[in-house]
């Protein structure tokens, strides 16, 4: 089977779903699969030193569209979320290329979607609503989509497309070591507003009392954030800048907990990485597909900051419970996410796909 998967590479943007599809490219050709990676909006003159094939093309739908249809594959993995979506995937459709479209993010499955925080000033008003439009428009492409996967089960049923398949995620376990001369909590993420990073500076503030060091790590990717880097009222908070895949890895091995602050979003490969390393994790609202509550994986917070620092305070102070937790954690992960369950069911999927024949354009229907 020829396999064309559509996303940026994480050679150009370290993210989940990046680092998600170099996984499943790498391990599809480790099966014998003929695989091409088309990277939309690659840097000048980048190199991808993979084993797959990786071709570089411009953002845009018309020339994602004439590389999918040139590669010729038996069908298509879109992770590009519905970002130029309705155009190109008309076109793909039309050369009878079936599309599986996986959905990585809540706003997949939203017609109205934005990333910027609304009503926040004009510019940034202006710039939600453009998005928002954009959004509509681009989900009109799913009337050319053959399947739908999801990497959180709970979104399930949201697109008008009949095929859907939850696919688990499944991470890179490679490790760095790392030391730090006191007990940490960890937090990974890009930093954003919708990651709500000032909400973990809280955490370290209000636990301050702790002989316990509060890690952030992640790239700062809002101007907003600049004063993550010098926080001198709270000493026991420490920024580490932003640090690879195997190195965050090494950090988890020796967190005491994950603290989570970020909005819904997908399923985070962050909580992936804590459970393999036997991390307990609390979140700040968030918990993936209920995983966190029903396996008894740390704590869920709501919306409360006060029961945030006290859930992850009695992990602190209790390291008996912190390590069966722990161990509760990684047995779960061990059963749940790897990246042979990722691709056996992927290619099951890419296979029914193609039993069941190209989707019609515009054969499926939409919500009015």
């Amino acid at each position: 089977m020829h396999i064309v998967i559509v996303n940026r590479h994480p050679t150009d943007v370290l993210g989940g779903s990046e680092s998600q599809c170099d996984n499943i490219a790498a391990e599809l050709h480790r099966r014998g699969e003929q695989v091409t990676y088309l990277a939309p909006g690659a840097q000048a003159n980048c190199t991808y030193p993979r084993d797959y094939r990786v071709l570089a093309v411009a953002e845009n739908a018309g020339s994602i569209a004439r590389a999918a249809i040139a590669a010729r594959p038996d069908v298509l993995y879109w992770r590009l979320n519905k970002f130029h979506l309705r155009n190109a995937a008309r076109a793909i459709g039309a050369a009878g290329i079936p599309i599986v479209f996986a959905i990585s993010h809540i706003n997949d499955t939203r017609m109205f979607a934005y990333y910027e925080r609304p009503f926040a000033g004009v510019t940034q008003t202006l710039r939600a609503a453009k998005q928002a439009l954009a959004s509509a428009y681009n989900f009109g492409g799913y009337a050319y989509v053959s399947g739908v996967t999801s990497l959180n089960p709970e979104f399930l049923g949201r697109l008008p497309v009949k095929r859907q398949q939850f696919v688990p995620n499944s991470v890179d376990e490679s490790g760095v070591a790392f030391s730090w001369p006191r007990p940490f909590v960890a937090w990974v993420a890009n930093i954003k507003p919708t990651k709500r990073p000032e909400a973990f500076v809280d955490l370290a503030r209000r636990l301050g009392d702790r002989c316990v060091d509060f890690l952030m790590i992640g790239a700062i990717q809002s101007a907003d954030y600049a004063w993550i880097e010098d926080v001198p009222d709270v000493p026991n908070f420490h920024y580490l800048g932003s640090k690879s895949i195997a190195e965050v890895n090494g950090v988890l091995e020796q967190a005491m907990v994950l603290a989570h602050t970020c909005l819904p979003e997908g399923f985070g490969n962050i909580f992936i990485q804590a459970w393999l390393a036997g991390t307990p994790t609390v979140s700040l609202g968030f918990d993936p597909a209920g995983f966190i509550t029903a396996n008894d994986l740390g704590g869920v917070a709501g919306k409360d900051p006060a029961l945030f620092a006290a859930q992850v305070a009695r992990l602190i102070d209790d390291p008996d419970l912190r390590a069966v937790v722990g161990e509760r954690a990684r047995v779960f992960a061990r059963a749940n996410f790897s990246i042979k369950r990722t691709v056996d069911v992927l290619q099951e999927f890419f296979a029914d796909v193609l039993r069941n024949g190209i989707k019609e354009p515009g054969a499926n229907q939409f919500p009015m």
